[in-house]
């Protein structure tokens, strides 16, 4: 079969929130995804030869942990043919940087098998095997924002009328999620209220939270450092994006937004990029 190309994006969280542990270890999440215009790019090619095969020019582990990988192993357990899948996956979104790149990689991998297989899999099942592969993977099956609760499986849509423009700006330095999490405490926990529609300017900066950026700042000190840059050069609003060490403003001005982030690249020499969100 022909090579058929797709397209991964990157998302942030607009808002979250951290409201216990549970007793599974997990954390109680409320928080606010939205999905934006930066992608990874995932090539597919079902041949007759079974298994997987992949491969990316940028480094993500072990070939069997790759989520990628462990999606289409997924897929293939549904296809009555005993086929196989050639995977390359161009890696756009940085890695290990709170946009989850894994996840919408994983998401869309499984979509991509599920269409060219033409498995026809009921969306309960897609959901299942997706939250199999982590708590994120569920919200890029086709959300584009919504409200993400329980450990984040849990989604409701949100409208969010303001329109604007997201630079973000990474330093190159990694955070693990999972060493995040484990450093929290009860003091960075928090509640919300769900608001189904966010109308005006004020209600979305308003809306902007991160209960996980006390330890990560602490992980990596250029997530403050960032933030600063950010505020001192007007943005309308700010925050590390998931784990970090992403961070991103908010701009209800798009030239501004193009503006600030030529100023990351060329004064800081950081990544950056200007986005905006998917609906």
């Amino acid at each position: 079969m022909q090579q058929q190309k797709y397209l991964a994006p990157a998302k942030i969280n607009l808002c979250l929130h951290v409201n216990g542990k549970r007793s599974d270890g997990y954390h109680e999440l409320s928080m606010v995804m939205q999905s934006v215009s930066l992608y990874d790019e995932l090539e597919v090619a079902i041949v007759a030869k079974p298994g997987v095969r992949f491969h990316c020019g940028t480094a993500l582990g072990s070939h069997d942990d790759n989520l990628v990988v462990r999606a289409a192993r997924a897929m293939l357990a549904y296809d009555g043919l005993g086929r196989g899948v050639d995977l390359v996956l161009h890696k756009k979104i940085p890695v290990a940087a709170g946009l989850g790149g894994g996840s919408s990689d994983a998401a869309t991998t499984m979509m991509a098998l599920n269409q060219l297989l033409e498995l026809d899999l009921d969306p309960k099942v897609m959901h299942r095997e997706a939250l199999a592969l982590g708590a994120d993977v569920p919200f890029f099956l086709g959300q584009s924002a919504a409200w993400a609760c329980g450990v984040g499986d849990q989604l409701s849509p949100i409208e969010i009328v303001p329109q604007f423009w997201i630079v973000l700006v990474n330093p190159g330095v990694g955070v693990s999620t999972a060493q995040v999490y484990r450093q929290l405490t009860s003091v960075d926990y928090s509640n919300c209220s769900m608001a189904k529609i966010i109308s005006t300017q004020d209600e979305f900066v308003a809306l902007l939270h991160n209960d996980l950026e006390r330890v990560a700042k602490g992980l990596c000190r250029e997530i403050q450092t960032l933030k600063d840059v950010f505020i001192r050069l007007g943005a309308d609003g700010v925050l590390m994006a998931g784990s970090g060490a992403t961070v991103f403003g908010v701009f209800f001005d798009h030239d501004q937004a193009q503006r600030v982030a030529r100023v990351f690249v060329e004064k800081y020499g950081h990544w950056s990029q200007v986005v905006t969100p998917l609906t």
